[in-house]
């Protein structure tokens, strides 16, 4: 009896190891991790919560870690635009005039998808809160809970009805025949050389008019003698006035010169046809209430290499925000020729 006794204590023990280890086994790295361990906010879309909002995004199963976040957090960014009740075009012009008044950039070519451009930008204002990564099947899972600033909401919000925004830049020929920024209160001699970039955020109706001292108005887009494109403008799109190619040239008129730069989601017939092309003085505070200006023709460029806007210049910065508008706008600029 006594060996059978020492059996049955042996084998009670075992069983009493294997029940005691067995919820203490480790989680393999491939294997999903257990609900209970899933954070609180993990199945909540939007949270309010005072001064801040909170957006849960989940990814797609991804091949690393950092591509499963970015998966996510683009995702939460997506949610957050719903919650804003705005459209994505809206959202990303908003994302664009913020980056560039912060003096960032944020390359296309670096990310595989808008959204994950998207939003890289925005966590630029927003962070993330906490973070819940795992792994299952050799893929990595994340999803993220991106804490916004309420302000940032009611900003966004509040710039929904921006429905045009304009790039704009002016350029002058330098004596070492290389394009040179134009910033406003600048000195230009008669004979001179200058021309302007323009990039609309979507497609639009452009008109630039240019007025001298003497009140000499002259429309310089559009014009089809610059050999350039007519409107209406594509969205997104390099322009160059007169043309990639040209300048304008001053002519003998010196004084403080302006430039006027109107823009319409509509087409502005006071400023079509080729009658508008040089508009009287009467003619143009009948229809806004300002003047414009003179050029006396065209000339080759020196340096006929392809001009590239500079990224990082705040004068990008400054005219962004000014050119945008829910509807038609004006914009002047004025420089000295002397």
């Amino acid at each position: 009896m006594r060996p059978r006794f020492v059996m049955l204590l042996f084998f009670i023990m075992v069983i009493m190891v294997v029940s005691c280890s067995a919820p203490n086994r480790a989680v393999r790295k491939d294997e999903p991790v257990s609900k209970s361990q899933t954070p609180s906010w993990f199945s909540k879309t939007i949270i309010p919560q005072g001064e801040f909002i909170f957006s849960v995004g989940h990814s797609q199963p991804r091949e690393t870690e950092q591509e499963a976040k970015d998966n996510a957090l683009a995702k939460a960014t997506e949610e957050f635009v719903r919650y804003c009740k705005v459209d994505v075009q809206s959202f990303d012009r908003s994302i664009e005039v913020y980056s560039k008044e912060q003096g960032k950039e944020f390359s296309k070519s670096s990310f595989e998808a808008q959204g994950v451009i998207r939003a890289r930008a925005f966590v630029s204002r927003a962070l993330p809160e906490d973070w819940y990564v795992r792994k299952e099947k050799g893929k990595f899972l994340a999803s993220v809970l991106l804490k916004v600033p309420k302000e940032e909401f009611d900003r966004i919000v509040n710039e929904k009805n921006i429905k045009l925004s304009l790039d704009v830049l002016f350029y002058y020929e330098g004596e070492d025949g290389r394009m040179q920024i134009l910033n406003e209160g600048d000195v230009l001699k008669s004979g001179d050389g200058y021309a302007i970039y323009v990039k609309p955020s979507d497609s639009c109706y452009l008109y630039v008019y240019q007025v001298d001292a003497l009140g000499k108005s002259f429309r310089l887009f559009p014009n089809q003698d610059f050999e350039t494109v007519l409107n209406p403008l594509p969205p997104a799109g390099d322009l160059w006035i007169p043309n990639a190619t040209k300048l304008f040239t001053l002519d003998e008129t010196t004084g403080k010169e302006y430039f006027y730069i109107f823009a319409s989601p509509d087409k502005m017939p006071d400023f079509e046809g080729q009658a508008a092309v040089e508009l009287t003085k009467k003619d143009i505070d009948n229809v806004v209430g300002i003047k414009k200006m003179g050029v006396a023709g065209v000339k080759q460029k020196s340096d006929t290499g392809t001009v590239v806007p500079p990224k990082k210049n705040q004068a990008v910065a400054e005219v962004k925000r000014k050119l945008q508008a829910e509807g038609a706008f004006v914009y002047e600029t004025w420089f000295w020729h002397k």
